[in-house]
């Protein structure tokens, strides 16, 4: 009976502490939304945006519109990529510089 009761006790513990440590992770991340135009304001649907730093890619759905998720104390590099348009790369720590994305045609 001693042993259940320890064997319990330690998958309670070790229950709390990924908890905790899965709570940490969350707090060091942040979600970016943004919209991909063109010059004119016009929406650009599926555009393809890669964050260089972890091969992740994105894109944006039929309202231009897109959400990505990062972490806060690092400086990344994203491109934007689509049919018809310029590509757009951009490095910076700011995560507000990536909400808003405008791409020039060809």
């Amino acid at each position: 009976m001693k042993k259940l009761i320890y064997i319990l006790f330690l998958f309670t513990l070790t229950q709390f502490t990924i908890a905790g440590n899965s709570d940490k992770v969350k707090l060091s991340e942040k979600v970016v939304t943004g919209k991909v135009t063109d010059n004119s304001g016009e929406t650009i649907s599926g555009a393809k945006i890669t964050i260089a730093e972890t091969g992740e890619t994105f894109f944006a759905d039929m309202e231009g519109n897109f959400k990505i998720t990062l972490k806060t104390d690092k400086e990344y590099s994203i491109s934007v990529n689509t049919m018809g348009y310029q590509p757009l790369v951009l490095k910076s720590t700011n995560l507000t510089t990536f909400s808003d994305l405008t791409l020039k045609e060809l």
